[in-house]
């Protein structure tokens, strides 16, 4: 029944100045029942018919369907609808009970509606008789669409038979194997997404009949969170033992490139000698170049930052990439949406990233291409972007890219988008995006909060 439905109005009259029971007007109703509107009238006795039925109107203008009157016989009030005597006794008890179990059951409906965990409750046919808020928020479908339904409707394909027989074979042979216990599973959102979840399984048994409840808590964030530490735990056992190497390999990779510099300079050596010394020399460079990234993404030095502006750092590096760009027939192009205002930030980390931007840029585009550098306002950061027409990235490579250790090239250590990211995020307190289609391209997107620097 809706909670629209007109209430029943019940008078109860009282000599007594305290009552039997502490009735409180119930404007609510649930479900199948109609609401009941109690009004206590103590006090009384002195008050003739007259009188009385002027007191009951003022309080209730249209009338009351039940009147009790628990002192005085039914002619007081004729033709009233009035019960008194020993059976109005009887009644005013039975509404006693009645109005306390209705209050708790508002309280215990209000908790369970309330709460930030879906609690869904089934019965024996796997029909869903039990829906509250948290369930809405949590799967998408609301109530007056989840009531009624098979409890398929939030389960993940490959588990919707199989929670089936699990009732099916609990009603038939009262053996729990997940009652009582929490256990992590996984379910399913109104947009067909799977999200993992903590669940924890009642049954309950009314008038003969099994009614199964779950408790259900949404552990995406938990699950995220708990990634982030593991991620972190290895990063920290990678992270020693990069230190440990790059310590331990720093100096003979000085050592094998310095004599391999010396013996180029030797005449009595041939062409071919010295050229596979050349390449001996390109090698330590790049080994050297490598465990400095390494050493640099684990013991990342603290970020020195100052007011300052960001074009003449970025007009810097593309002027170090000249020769690179025209190498590699790749034309440049600067957008600025007007002067970007002052950035705190530190010069040297920031060149680090725009160089690794650029460097990505042009292996991207190895027949040439053009990159497009834009500066802009956007909200609460200076963004600088760089966008490519390479060949772009596909969806698992777009995913992963700033992932530490994760390179789709023959000779990267994966390591540099990663302290990019590091860089940007954790040390400005910024972030730095990407968006990428096959076949057309990348652009990063580096921001930069402007907030820590003053107007300028």
């Amino acid at each position: 029944m809706s909670d629209q439905a007109k209430p029943i109005r019940i008078a109860i009259l009282s000599d007594q100045e305290a009552p039997a029971c502490r009735v409180v007007s119930l404007p609510f109703s649930l479900e199948g029942f109609p609401p009941v509107e109690m009004e206590i009238f103590p006090g009384v006795a002195s008050l003739s018919p007259p009188e009385l039925r002027r007191a009951l109107k003022e309080r209730q203008p249209a009338g009351f369907d039940i009147i009790l009157d628990l002192e005085h016989p039914a002619s007081r009030l004729a033709p009233e609808p009035v019960v008194s005597g020993p059976e109005a006794k009887i009644l005013e008890r039975l509404l006693c009970q009645l109005q306390e179990l209705r209050q708790k059951q508002e309280i215990n409906a209000g908790i369970i509606n309330s709460a930030t965990d879906a609690i869904v409750t089934i019965n024996e046919d796997h029909v869903i008789i039990g829906y509250n808020q948290g369930a809405e928020q949590i799967f998408g479908y609301t109530r007056e669409e989840a009531l009624g339904q098979d409890l398929k409707l939030i389960i993940p394909p490959p588990y919707k038979d199989v929670h089936r027989d699990y009732v099916r074979r609990y009603v038939a042979t009262r053996q729990a194997k997940l009652i009582g216990k929490h256990v992590r599973l996984t379910a399913q959102r109104r947009d067909g997404t799977e999200f993992p979840m903590s669940i924890s399984f009642s049954v309950a048994e009314v008038r003969g009949n099994l009614y199964f409840t779950g408790v259900i808590r949404d552990m995406t964030e938990t699950k995220e969170m708990e990634d982030r530490l593991l991620q972190s735990e290895r990063l920290a056992a990678v992270g020693n033992t990069v230190t440990h190497i790059a310590h331990e390999i720093k100096n003979p990779l000085l050592i094998i490139g310095g004599f391999a510099r010396q013996l180029i300079k030797a005449t009595e050596l041939d062409d071919k000698a010295r050229q596979k010394l050349a390449i001996i020399a390109e090698e330590v460079v790049r080994l050297e170049g490598m465990v400095a990234e390494m050493r640099d993404f684990v013991r990342p030095p603290a970020a020195q930052k100052a007011p300052a502006r960001l074009e003449p750092l970025i007009t810097e590096v593309l002027e170090f990439f000249q020769d690179n760009f025209q190498e590699h027939h790749i034309q440049v192009r600067r957008q600025e949406d007007g002067p970007l205002p002052l950035v705190s930030f530190d010069p040297k980390q920031i060149r680090q990233v725009l160089i690794n931007l650029f460097k990505n840029a042009v292996e991207a585009m190895p027949r040439g291409g053009e990159l497009t550098v834009a500066t802009r306002v956007q909200g609460p950061n200076a963004e600088v972007s760089v966008a490519d027409t390479g060949e772009g990235m596909v969806p698992e490579v777009l995913a992963n890219v700033f992932q530490p250790y994760y390179t789709t090239k023959e000779k990267g250590t994966g390591l540099g988008l990663a302290i990019c990211k590091f860089i940007v995020k954790e040390q400005h307190g910024g972030d730095i995006l990407v968006e990428s289609t096959p076949g057309q391209g990348a652009t990063f997107t580096m921001q930069l909060p402007l907030s820590e620097a003053p107007r300028g």
